[in-house]
């Protein structure tokens, strides 16, 4: 079994059979496993097609947004479908992404991308079908209706959870000056890294902040927590999407954990600000990092000061 993103009209259960059976396929099987957040996509209607007598959906790369679809498990009959439905490779394309899952855990799937022809209008069947199979997985329909009308979404993910180095009073609060804050907790366990702790997917409970950030401080989120773009693991921290508990209910934000936080010794209490030696450990941390040269930027992945972590 293949694990397959879909973002579009294939999210309808009974536009795919349907399909499905007009062409032959009938032992095609789509297995809904997950919804599902490709960070740092939005949806776009840049493709016409004439069957479908209008635009239909493509992904477009936005730093920051996320477009939300769901992953399912597709047998070699279901893949062969696919391509065909899709005009693949001449039409849309295979790629490969990593997609997160709701309890920010991250996998890797397949999906299909074309190029952009610019805005093409969709018909409104077209637009039905993908509402009834954004309804019958719990999406919300915002960034599906502002593509639509070729208009900036709403954000996906408008916060970031902070746990560490970036709550306020902290070394590296002042990355976040000026941004209001308030209590927030998640799923999870804690691990001290020395001068900063690290989160890790799991059991328990860990004390933070959220905050409403701007997008244009994302990427600079991601530079100094070492995180490549996209929410790909490969980094100290990879950035995800977690549920937060908040005094008025609970909020999707983004968060960076460390997938090999377990490594490090946990911190009980699941509140970094329990650890009586965090300043000074931090402290002498800073005095033994490298400071960046003049001309390079202040965090570079992949640089000595890339070390000196929020989190």
């Amino acid at each position: 079994m293949t694990l397959y993103f879909g973002y579009g009209s294939n999210l309808d259960a009974a536009d795919w059979g349907a399909w499905c059976a007009r062409r032959g396929f009938g032992a095609a099987r789509l297995e809904p496993v997950s919804t599902a957040l490709l960070l740092d996509h939005e949806l776009v209607f840049d493709c016409f097609s004439r069957t479908r007598q209008g635009g239909v959906l493509n992904l477009r790369a936005r730093p920051g947004q996320a477009a939300e679809g769901v992953v399912f498990r597709a047998n070699a009959a279901a893949l062969a479908a696919l391509d065909a439905k899709e005009g693949a490779p001449f039409a849309y394309q295979r790629t490969q992404r990593h997609v997160v899952l709701p309890d920010g855990t991250v996998v890797e799937a397949m999906t299909y991308v074309t190029r952009s022809e610019g805005f093409r209008a969709p018909h409104p069947d077209y637009l039905g079908i993908v509402r009834r199979g954004q309804a019958a997985h719990g999406i919300a329909h915002a960034m599906l209706d502002a593509a639509g009308q070729d208009a900036p979404a709403p954000l996906t993910i408008a916060y970031l959870f902070v746990y560490g180095t970036l709550m306020a009073g902290e070394a590296n609060a002042h990355h976040l000056d000026g941004l209001p804050r308030e209590a927030g907790r998640v799923a999870g366990a804690l691990h001290d890294c020395g001068p900063y702790p690290a989160l890790a997917l799991g059991e328990g409970e860990v004390s933070g902040e959220v905050l409403e950030l701007p997008l244009a401080r994302l990427a600079a989120m991601d530079a100094l927590e070492g995180s490549p773009p996209g929410g790909a693991p490969g980094g100290l921290y990879r950035r995800t999407v977690l549920p937060v508990r908040v005094a008025d209910g609970m909020v999707r934000a983004y968060a960076y954990v460390m997938d090999e936080a377990a490594r490090h010794p946990r911190i009980p209490e699941g509140d970094w600000r329990a650890k009586a030696t965090r300043h000074a450990d931090w402290a002498a941390y800073a005095t033994r990092t490298p400071r960046p040269s003049a001309d390079a930027p202040p965090y570079c992945f992949g640089t000595p000061a890339s070390r000196r972590m929020a989190e």
